[in-house]
């Protein structure tokens, strides 16, 4: 079948289309702007190739055949849903590509339930979203932005903090026993700590802060999203620093409990804060689609009771 459809000429089937359209190959002729006798050639072509007639020739015109009427339904449907490809794909040249990367929770949980909003603000502009725990390459991506967790460590000045991530420290309550007591700070060298990949520089700024003597190498286990590190804490398998809204809402279920204080780390050293920044592309700076976007997300941010501010 590919065959046969790569062997016919698509220019003799658009004649045919519109021969069997007007049932007059001089009005087709005229339609074309070719003479009467070029259409004649590429629909007897057309005939050759495929080895049926799809014409029936009369005094007053022609009529398609039953062969040429099946053909022309196809066809003409054909044609049709080329066309309209063909414009969709000059529609995405002129269209602007705006690219984000994310990290997974800020994109799942604060860009994606509103995104269509600037969509529509935009209808112009093609979002592409990707995410990505760790910071991305903005030249190998093309990226106009990213949004990332941390504490403003990248090497670029166009970066602002968007939302607050301040921590708890807590645990199960069956994680707590005589034999591994956690009542004061230096227990906790006797716990497994958990964290995932970006936050493990959480317990080493802690362990700074509170002169502990922590084997982080030895204590820590990696997990690969917070969701697993809720988790993990919840079964008791060690001591997390969480985020403060789930820290407070699985405390108050009785699933988590906070051995050592009731207020976030950041109390203790206000380094202790990281949060989700909005960085954008050094050559983005003044572009006014990135200016448009943040300022879109800023608004959509402002009632979180851990937005950062404008």
């Amino acid at each position: 079948m590919a065959d046969l459809v790569g062997r016919l000429p698509l220019k003799s089937l658009n004649v045919f289309r519109v021969v069997a359209r007007l049932n007059s190959f001089k009005q087709a002729a005229e339609e074309l702007c070719v003479t009467s006798q070029a259409v004649s050639l590429q629909v007897r072509s057309l005939e050759s190739a495929l080895g049926i007639s799809l014409f029936q020739r009369f005094a007053a015109g022609v009529g398609l055949t039953p062969a040429g009427e099946r053909l022309y339904e196809y066809t003409e449907r054909s044609l049709q849903l080329l066309e309209q490809g063909i414009r969709e794909a000059q529609s995405c040249q002129q269209r602007r590509q705006f690219r984000i990367n994310a990290s997974p929770w800020f994109a799942i949980h604060r860009l994606l339930p509103v995104l269509e909003q600037f969509e529509q603000q935009h209808p112009d502009v093609d979002v592409k979203i990707t995410t990505a725990v760790g910071f991305p390459d903005f030249v190998s991506q093309r990226l106009d932005c990213a949004i990332q967790w941390g504490w403003g460590q990248w090497p670029s000045s166009a970066k602002q903090l968007l939302l607050k991530d301040d921590k708890r420290l807590v645990c199960a309550p069956s994680l707590i026993s005589t034999q591994k007591p956690l009542g004061i700070p230096k227990d906790l060298k006797y716990h497994r700590l958990l964290c995932t990949e970006l936050s493990v520089a959480l317990w080493q700024q802690l362990s700074n802060t509170l002169s502990l003597d922590l084997l982080l190498e030895r204590q820590t286990l990696i997990l690969d999203s917070q969701a697993s590190q809720v988790e993990a804490t919840e079964k008791g398998l060690g001591v997390a620093l969480i985020s403060d809204a789930l820290a407070l809402e699985a405390c108050k279920g009785g699933r988590l409990v906070m051995p050592l204080w009731e207020t976030p780390v950041s109390v203790l050293n206000p380094s202790l804060l990281p949060g989700y920044w909005l960085v954008v592309g050094e050559e983005r700076q003044q572009d006014e689609l990135t200016l448009a976007f943040k300022k879109w997300l800023f608004n959509t941010l402002k009632d979180d009771a851990r937005f950062a501010g404008f």
